[in-house]
């Protein structure tokens, strides 16, 4: 499949997860990718898992001069990008009582501020590139339906959805062929899942299925199936969807 072919790809948080899965999928339909992430292990492992069509980048998201150098080690590589995934994440269970000063930061840094970032930097080399690019920001169900112990994740992750739109609105304005769309995932199977059971304090089993009753299609998503919305919001095959909120999730957003 060459859905991608010929374009440069940069995702977040790609060393597992969700975004491991996205970085995949994407080489596989042709991208080359930048696959970036906080564990130098991690992002190396799957970039040499996916080939030559791959190149393994430490990124504090939160940072930043980070961003600066991670888009200009990608003009340097490939000379430009198309696709850009902001999918690095972190979650913290608080409420309005409990959620400290510290909690509150690290979310807002990791989920939004990096998003801020990323945006800022990689524009002007999107332009640059001269072909339709797309932004794809990995939100969260809890944006649309916000949860009272997950004050600052889920505030983050609205936060990041609006963002978006500006971002389109911003694009489409000046005339940029460039999109910004965000992906609304529910529960993923993933290791930060497996962080949200533990936080609750109760017997995995237990977190496991009350979790999995929020979900009215009765189970939790795969990082897979996630990916493949994220591909076809980074091909052209959406090019006329812009500003999008695209839930995979199961129902979580729309149950009763």
């Amino acid at each position: 499949m060459t859905r991608m072919s010929g374009k440069v790809s940069l995702v977040t948080g790609a060393g597992k997860g969700i975004g491991q899965a996205i970085a995949r999928l994407l080489a596989s339909e042709g991208s080359k990718v930048v696959v970036a992430g906080r564990t130098e292990a991690d992002v190396m492992a799957v970039a040499r898992e996916i080939g030559s069509n791959a190149v393994g980048l430490v990124l504090e998201v939160g940072r930043r001069a980070d961003w600066s150098a991670a888009i200009a080690k990608t003009a340097e590589l490939w000379g430009g990008l198309n696709v850009l995934v902001n999918n690095a994440g972190t979650t913290e269970s608080g409420s309005i009582e409990n959620t400290s000063e510290d909690s509150w930061r690290r979310q807002m840094t990791t989920n939004l501020d990096s998003v801020y970032f990323a945006c800022e930097a990689a524009l002007p080399l999107m332009k640059a590139t001269g072909a339709p690019g797309s932004i794809v920001n990995i939100g969260s169900a809890f944006a649309v339906r916000p949860l009272g112990s997950y004050l600052a994740y889920g505030a983050s992750k609205a936060g990041m959805t609006t963002m978006t739109k500006s971002i389109a609105l911003h694009c489409a304005a000046q005339g940029y062929p460039i999109r910004a769309n965000v992906i609304h995932p529910g529960g993923t199977e993933t290791p930060m899942l497996e962080k949200t059971f533990a936080e609750t304090g109760i017997p995995r089993k237990q977190a496991y299925e009350a979790f999995a009753r929020m979900h009215p299609m009765g189970r939790y998503g795969t990082p897979q199936e996630v990916a493949r919305a994220c591909l076809w919001l980074a091909s052209d095959e959406s090019s006329f969807t812009t500003g999008c909120e695209l839930t995979v999730d199961g129902g979580m957003t729309i149950r009763a």
